[in-house]
């Protein structure tokens, strides 16, 4: 990664070229260090992005876990590099990029480029996720920034003395200074809603099963509905469609493709909706292999045998089904879309009416029913919830009383206008501890969640602390950084300068280093000409100061020519200079 300059003349445009890549390196490492970042905090919801490609692909790919271990790879890759960088400077050496690196350095950023317009077409919504993560890992983020740009410290300061103009100092330190003030009080601007009182910690969210305990079983089927039951859950979620014999039955898709064998059952339907389907024809399907084969959460290797026979064996429940199952758990409640049939379905209209008959035959009482949408036809004795931030004058207008509603849907001020009304906060989907967390200090009333079996043993957020324990931190660590800095500064000084300080011990040591310089470029030249037929002769002209290689045969140079020479930068008349500045070795 570095070298010195081979070539004189060309050292100078060398030097320009490396310093170029450097940059472009440092600023392709800070994307990368953002998108590992991104990459950890989006496991939360990596699940869409597996299924969204399917859905434009057909084709089962895990995108997530592929795009994490590259992510991973060129993280690493950066870091070493970085490393072997830091190392070249220590030692005073003279930046030499690599083709290869450059390459590397390329083929990165355009990756990283065309990643965030990715992101920002097809999963905008993830920003906000990273945003809200800050609100968490914020704090420890800004310690582990601080201490990072401490230890940098020493090696700034000493690239920071080398310099010999006084305003390219004076930019560089206030860089560092103004970044190191950043650093400082960013806290004051990171709002953790952990930064809290113990006795103000609000309740511990309650948990719905988003579509059973889908992260450990085929969603959507009876197995998992019945593992996230005894789990202990507070209730479960799912997605209802009417088959055309008008039998309501769980599917989340408009399409039977994902999570069945409908290729391989009815061929020439592949395509076909999933109401266009008789319910004997859809208990056909294989509801649970798909699971077993796509491992979309890694977790089908964690199933025993008999485990495995018995997801092989799920089909597509209905909700009568699912109604009789929940009815054995009376304090849990069942939240539900009913995804209205095609025009030209035979129970269009009357949709709302076989659902509540499925529920009815089940014997579920329907005041735990939480019924997302509602159509014209609102029946009489279940709970209807809004599905997106809706006033609270609105809501008691429609005697709702809760809100189910993506993470990225709510601001604080919308938060804190429905706890105040006492509105209730239904948020999805939360697969994260550190997300839970955050749910947690928000005072969040309940999340839906693939992960169910993990957040149900989360006993308390992943850290809270009271804000004087957390003024204590952040002033002890900034504090301890300023000191630190300031007295490398002086060691650096110390070391380069002795402890007497004036401009004549700044211009001596600079011009000493220039001549070091000088002498290490005219060594290899030395070296270089030597391979020629000529020997490398030096010679410094007293009156211009001006040293150059002159290549002529031995012979015709003599230690009498020396001795005779009047303007020797060695020998006058046989005796050397006392003037050592005119000595060159």
């Amino acid at each position: 990664m570095a070298d010195y300059s081979k070539h004189s003349k060309g050292g100078r445009t060398t030097r320009k070229r490396d310093l170029f890549w450097f940059s472009l390196f440092c600023l392709t490492f800070l994307y990368i260090i953002f998108y590992f970042y991104f990459w950890l905090i989006v496991k939360n919801s990596f699940d869409d992005l597996n299924w969204h490609m399917f859905g434009l692909l057909r084709t089962w790919i895990p995108w997530y876990r592929i795009i994490l271990g590259l992510t991973c790879a060129v993280f690493a890759y950066f870091v070493i590099v970085m490393c072997l960088v830091l190392c070249h400077v220590l030692h005073g050496h003279q930046l030499y990029i690599h083709p290869v690196h450059i390459a590397v350095i390329i083929f990165s950023l355009l990756g990283c480029i065309a990643v965030t317009v990715s992101v920002e077409m097809m999963w905008q919504s993830e920003w906000t996720l990273v945003l809200l993560s800050l609100r968490i890992t914020g704090p420890f983020l800004q310690i582990g920034a601080v201490v990072l740009m401490t230890l940098m410290a020493w090696i700034i300061s000493l690239q920071w003395f080398k310099l010999s103009h006084w305003a390219l100092k004076l930019l560089w330190l206030t860089v560092y200074v103004a970044v190191m003030i950043g650093l400082y009080i960013s806290p004051y601007f990171i709002n953790s809603p952990c930064v809290t009182h113990a006795d103000d910690l609000p309740n511990k969210p309650l948990i719905l099963a988003h579509r059973g305990a889908s992260e450990i079983l085929p969603e959507n089927t009876l197995m998992a509905y019945d593992f996230a039951y005894q789990d202990g859950v507070y209730g479960v979620e799912s997605d209802v469609q009417l088959s055309f014999d008008c039998v309501p039955f769980i599917l989340h898709d408009k399409s039977l493709v994902r999570t069945t064998n409908i290729e391989e059952v009815f061929p020439d339907r592949v395509n076909d909706d999933p109401s266009s389907f008789n319910m004997s024809d859809l208990k056909r399907l294989d509801a649970g292999s798909w699971f077993l084969q796509n491992d979309p959460f890694w977790t089908s290797g964690d199933l025993t045998d008999a485990q495995r026979r018995q997801v092989a064996n799920q089909t597509l429940p209905t909700l009568e089904e699912l109604a009789r199952l929940g009815r054995n758990y009376s304090d849990s409640v069942l939240i539900f879309d009913l995804l209205a049939p095609p025009p030209s379905h035979p129970c269009y209209n009357l949709s709302v009416n076989y659902t509540i008959h499925a529920l009815s035959q089940a014997g579920y009482p329907l005041q735990n029913v939480l019924w997302l949408q509602f159509q014209d036809s609102r029946p009489t004795g279940v709970t209807f919830i809004g599905d997106r931030y809706i006033p609270v004058d609105h809501l008691r207008k429609d005697n709702m009383s809760m809100v189910n509603v993506q993470y990225t849907e709510l601001t604080d001020s919308q938060i804190e206008e429905y706890q105040a009304s006492n509105i209730s906060i239904n948020m999805w989907t939360v697969n994260s501890e550190w997300m839970y967390s955050l749910c947690w200090c928000m005072g969040i009333s309940s999340v839906t969640s693939d992960s169910c079996h993990r957040l149900n043993n989360v006993l308390a957020p992943v850290w809270h602390l009271v804000p004087s324990s957390y003024l204590i931190l952040w002033v002890t660590v900034d504090v301890l950084s300023a000191v630190m800095i300031i007295m490398v500064f002086i060691v650096q000084r110390i070391r380069l300068y002795g402890t007497s300080f004036s401009p004549e011990t700044i211009s001596l040591n600079s011009a000493a280093r220039s001549a070091q310089g000088h002498r290490s470029r005219n060594m290899k030249e030395k070296l270089l000409y030597n391979m020629t037929d000529g020997d490398l002769v030096e010679e410094v002209d007293v009156r211009t100061g001006h040293g150059g290689v002159v290549n002529q045969p031995a012979s015709s140079y003599s230690m009498a020519s020396i001795n005779n020479d009047p303007y020797s930068s060695r020998y006058h008349n046989g005796n050397t200079f006392p003037d050592s500045k005119y000595e060159v070795d």
